[in-house]
């Protein structure tokens, strides 16, 4: 599944180690986000928030927003897409 991962900034290397580690998955990238705080249409980057992309497998993401809400605290979320099928080893 293709992951795009909202969070705070003080809890990415967490949520990178439990992506890459505990749950088999690969981080594609990091960003940082682009918001708007008022009607203008100035972006404005948001120091304090970025966006994590992974690949994890469907298995894995069984828990996950229990997981997610417990280490932000509530500020963090994810959106999930099909990304594409692979063969497993073994």
């Amino acid at each position: 599944m293709s992951v795009e991962i909202t969070l705070p900034d003080n809890i990415i290397g967490d949520v990178l180690s439990n992506v890459s580690g505990k749950r088999g998955g690969r981080v594609l990238g990091i960003k940082s986000i682009m918001a708007k705080f008022n009607d203008s249409d100035v972006a404005i980057l948001d120091q304090n928030r970025k966006c994590l992309n992974a690949l994890l497998p469907l298995s894995e993401m069984v828990g996950y927003t229990t997981y997610l809400r417990s280490i932000s605290k509530g500020e963090a979320s994810f959106i999930m897409n099909f990304s594409h099928y692979e063969r497993l080893s073994g």
